[in-house]
């Protein structure tokens, strides 16, 4: 329905030499993947195993582009294909060299895999049900359509900042995915003319935001230029320096609201004095109609089915001809190629209008006459899908597909969702009550499934017992109401997760008359459940007495980072700051607590205060390439690295000299939770040197007298000092090795190659060496060589992988003796 840019069999052609070039060595991998990933080629966990995402705007995708889809698929010999939570479909396990050729062959049928990954403009999602029902606006498919034409087709769509996401919404009424988006577009229909209320710069992920209104009504025909708007915006002043901080949010949290959306405005302001870009949707090439086949009598099971799954029309033209629209599962929103063969030859009997994919990995079919609805259900349910009988709220079960084939996935939640969906299945809940409730997963911090924007949410992360890890994941609940970004709870083991989810839905079932709705519910009484059942099923022991917890869903290998190819080092590091951090966070909400039960209770109180500076003294000094094992090493190492070095004012001092002498902390309460803050503040700003990004001026009352006259704090001029001399001298010795390294190869002789600084290891445990070896780069210069000599076993086999990971290279791995000599190059 979109159309296909003029440039892109140029753009095929161009990947395809890029490809041709790196199997014969002639480029690295990094420059193949700079042009692969735009155009939608993801390489999956396993090595030369690739990925075709496929744009299908709004989920709109009609039965001959599916056949053509799914004979594609099949040639390739592909394992399966895969609806995707943003409404695409994706051809899995192909090898790259036959993936333009697939590519140039959906072309045809005008599918395109360009703008499927990288820091693109990003395939738009829309209300599924657009088109459909009478409380919306207006069908919205056309503007999305239309609006994906004109972006697709400019080339600085494909070279942004990072990712440029766009959601649609049928209302204001009826919205949800448009408030997380970059730009988020809200129906609206105003004194007769169509438009739309705009929000921008919205997002689920770190550090999440809802978007800002800029416009409260957009007449249609600015539509475009407000995208266009919005991405000339995020090319000025997007983040290009960092990764982490370059989504469009970012832009409002540095130049703030005001400025943000002046700056936006401006953008848009200038686009107005060009009236040919004006927009106008017209009609798709849709149509349906009946089959010409009878209706079948209704099979066993049906009547359920419909009542569960199928839904009339409420739109003119569905009352009108008694139009139904219903929802075929997909188990994680996979099947074969034979499968989708199959759906798009059947469906073609009803017209092109007739599927949708949805965010929730399932099939959406539409414009059904009433009476055909037998002949849908005993259709897929000859096809196998089983799941067609199961509840909604167990099909409802999304998830992003983890670390099975993501090089980013932490955990396995596919694992976990069938988990989950079988604890259900085997209880006595009744779970045809909660029909609408959403449960989502994702297997890492990504937020891919949009863990923080469901009814109840999990993101993986990494537990331990003491150094031994185990698959856990954050909860994650609506505390704030529907329209709001989750707030994290805590987490537990990844095992324990399907019997907190009964448990909470049986409560959730009980209770739910009692309240305005599920959001009233969280609010007033569903959070502390969920705080309950976290202190249920917090604690795991050790692995020789709860082995079971150490492993993940379907999994028969311990749980480790290092064999899904992540090295678990820098992973490790985060997981030590973030332990307390969680301590932090769970202690302060015991004393509020306590505080507004006007309990009493004074040495609970002081324990609590007590427990939280130390884990606020503590929570940081892994950066520092600390590892304290005893109480006077945190308090000695915090005020020696962070107050005495200027990154935490003086006036937190007090704190630390109350907790190392065992003195009450109640009155330093307000103290407490500023520098809790500020410990947070510091870690979300953290860069990827482990330095911290302090504030340009500090108040001369945080410091006593440990400032110049310049107004630097000492810890801060004593350590820029410190850097320059290590900087210089490491400078002076890199310059002179490359200069030898030169003489040598020009004069033939074989290129050795000479450390400019080196630092033994031994005997420091995981993660700490990979600290110390980040700080022994920080001050090095790009191209300059660092050896580092580790010990056997987990050293060598997790610090190599997290360098790399950072972007270093490593030179070489040599064994010497019982330990080990490795080269890092520095980025």
């Amino acid at each position: 329905m979109y159309r296909i840019p003029s440039t892109l069999n140029g753009d095929l052609d161009y990947t395809q030499s890029l490809i041709d070039q790196f199997k014969a060595g002639e480029i690295q991998a990094g420059q193949l993947k700079s042009n692969r990933v735009p155009m939608g080629i993801y390489e999956q966990r396993k090595n030369q195993h690739y990925m075709l995402r496929l744009r299908c705007a709004g989920g709109l995708v009609t039965p001959e582009q599916l056949a053509k889809i799914a004979f594609v698929g099949h040639q390739l010999s592909t394992s399966h294909l895969h609806v995707t939570t943003r409404q695409e479909i994706q051809i899995h396990n192909v090898d790259i060299e036959d993936a333009i050729p697939a590519l140039k062959k959906l072309e045809k049928v005008g599918i395109s895999s360009a703008g499927g990954g990288g820091n693109t403009v990003r395939n738009m999602m829309v209300d599924d049900r657009s088109g459909l029902t009478a409380d919306e606006e207006f069908d919205v498919y056309p503007y999305v359509e239309e609006l994906t034409s004109r972006l697709i087709a400019e080339k600085d769509s494909f070279t942004m900042p990072r990712k440029y996401k766009v959601a649609i919404d049928t209302s204001v009424a009826t919205a949800n995915y448009s408030y997380i988006a970059d730009l988020g577009l809200q129906a609206r229909i105003k004194d007769g003319q169509r438009g739309f209320r705009v929000l921008i710069a919205g997002s689920a992920a770190s550090n999440a935001h809802t978007g800002w209104e800029v416009f409260d009504f957009l007449p249609e025909k600015d539509l475009y230029r407000a995208a266009k708007a919005l991405k000339n915006w995020f090319h000025k002043y997007g983040n290009r320096r960092n990764r982490h901080k370059a989504r469009m949010r970012y832009v409002f949290y540095k130049y703030g609201t005001e400025e943000a959306k002046r700056l936006y405005l401006e953008e848009f302001e200038e686009l107005k004095k060009d009236g040919s870009i004006d927009f106008e949707a017209p009609a798709l090439p849709l149509e349906h109609h009946k089959p010409n086949f009878p209706p079948l009598k209704a099979p066993t099971d049906f009547e359920t089915w419909k009542r569960r799954y199928a839904h009339k029309q409420t739109n003119a033209e569905g009352l009108k001809e008694n139009l139904w629209y219903a929802y075929i599962p997909l188990r994680h929103g996979n099947n074969s190629t034979d499968f989708f063969a199959e759906v798009a030859e059947y469906l073609g009997n009803y017209g092109n209008d007739v599927i949708r994919f949805t965010q929730k990995e399932q099939i959406q079919v539409r414009n059904i006459p009433e009476e055909y609805l037998t002949n849908i259900y005993a259709f897929f349910k000859k096809l196998g899908v089983y799941q067609i009988d199961y509840p909604v709220v167990v099909t409802n079960l999304t998830c992003c597909t983890g670390a099975d084939t993501c090089r980013l996935g932490i955990c396995l939640p596919k694992g976990a969702i069938d988990g989950i969906a079988k604890q259900l299945l085997n209880s006595n809940l009744n779970l045809d009550a909660i029909p609408d409730f959403e449960l989502r997963m994702n297997g890492c911090t990504n937020i891919c499934a949009l863990a923080t924007w469901g009814d109840l949410g999990f993101s993986g992360r990494v537990g331990r017992v003491g150094d031994a890890p185990y698959p856990a994941y954050t909860i994650w609940l609506p505390v704030k109401g529907k329209h709001e970004i989750d707030l994290q709870q805590g987490y537990i083991a990844a095992k324990k997760i399907p019997a907190f989810v009964e448990d909470y839905l049986r409560d959730v079932i009980a209770e739910q008359a009692n309240y305005a709705d599920y959001y009233d519910y969280v609010a007033k009484r569903g959070v502390n459940i969920v705080k309950d059942l976290i202190a249920k099923y917090k604690e795991v022991a050790p692995y020789s007495e709860e082995p079971d917890t150490f492993f993940d869903f379907g999994d028969d290998e311990r749980f480790s980072l290092i064999k899904y190819g992540k090295a678990e080092c820098s992973a490790g590091l985060f997981d030590i700051i973030e332990i307390d951090q969680d301590t932090i966070r769970e202690k302060r909400k015991e004393v509020e607590q306590l505080l507004s039960e006007g309990k009493q209770d004074t040495a609970k109180i002081e324990k609590l205060l007590h427990d939280i500076v130390f884990s606020e003294n503590r929570m940081l000094l892994v950066t520092r390439g600390l590892d304290p094992r005893t109480d006077d090493d945190v308090y000695n190492g915090f005020e020696k690295e962070f107050i005495a070095a200027g990154i935490i004012p003086q006036k937190f001092k007090i704190l630390t000299d109350k907790a190392r002498n065992n003195e009450s902390l109640i009155a330093e309460k307000p103290l407490i939770d500023e520098l809790a803050d500020l410990l947070n503040d510091l870690y979300q700003n953290m860069d990827d040197s482990l330095q911290f990004k302090l504030p340009a001026v500090q108040s001369p009352t945080d410091f006593t007298d440990n400032t110049d006259s310049k107004g630097k704090s000492a810890g801060q001029k004593n350590r820029s000092e410190d850097e320059e001399k290590s900087v210089s001298s490491v400078k002076s010795v890199g310059q002179k090795n490359t200069s030898e390294n030169e003489e040598k190869s020009s004069a033939g002789e074989p290129e050795a190659v000479s450390p400019d600084v080196k630092k033994d290891f031994r005997g420091v445990m995981c993660p700490m060496n990979f600290v110390k070896t980040k700080i022994a780069l920080t001050p090095m210069q790009s191209g300059q060589i660092l050896e580092i000599l580790l010990d056997d076993g987990a050293p060598i086999e997790n610090v190599p992988g997290s360098v790399k990971n950072e972007g270093h290279t490593i030179l070489s791995t040599e064994k010497v003796e019982n330990y080990w000599k490795v080269l890092i190059k520095k980025k």
